[in-house]
């Protein structure tokens, strides 16, 4: 296991709001479907865990509106876990609410009360 903190960061989304974050040091993973975005995640969070892996991500960033499309069931158990952490970001859109609710729903299981 490596003992230096050489973490990445990553960001899954469509192509055309992705590829700029290149330019940021980003690696950019695409997904159209809210489906492939759960894929690449699985795939991303496999790596950051297996002791042998070259690259680890301490961030994934996940274009918010394919987040709002998959199993929701399936989502949280995929982002259980300290590493890497899930931060859900506005597509060219705008942002549809959903992440604040889903921060809301968190903080408020932790707190027992709503705080947000």
């Amino acid at each position: 296991m490596s003992t230096t903190n050489d973490y990445k960061i990553a960001i899954i989304g469509p192509l055309d709001t992705v590829s700029g974050f290149k330019a940021l040091g980003v690696d950019s993973f695409q997904a159209q479907t809210a489906d492939e975005a759960l894929e690449q995640l699985k795939t991303i969070k496999q790596q950051t865990l297996d002791p042998d892996s070259k690259t680890k991500y301490a961030v994934v960033c996940i274009i918010e509106e394919l987040v709002t499309l998959v199993d929701q069931a399936e989502y949280s158990k995929v982002v259980e876990g300290p590493l890497p952490a899930v931060v859900l970001l506005p597509g060219p859109e705008g942002s549809s609410g959903f992440a604040i609710e889903r921060l809301r729903m968190l903080a408020e299981k932790a707190v027992g009360s709503a705080i947000i």
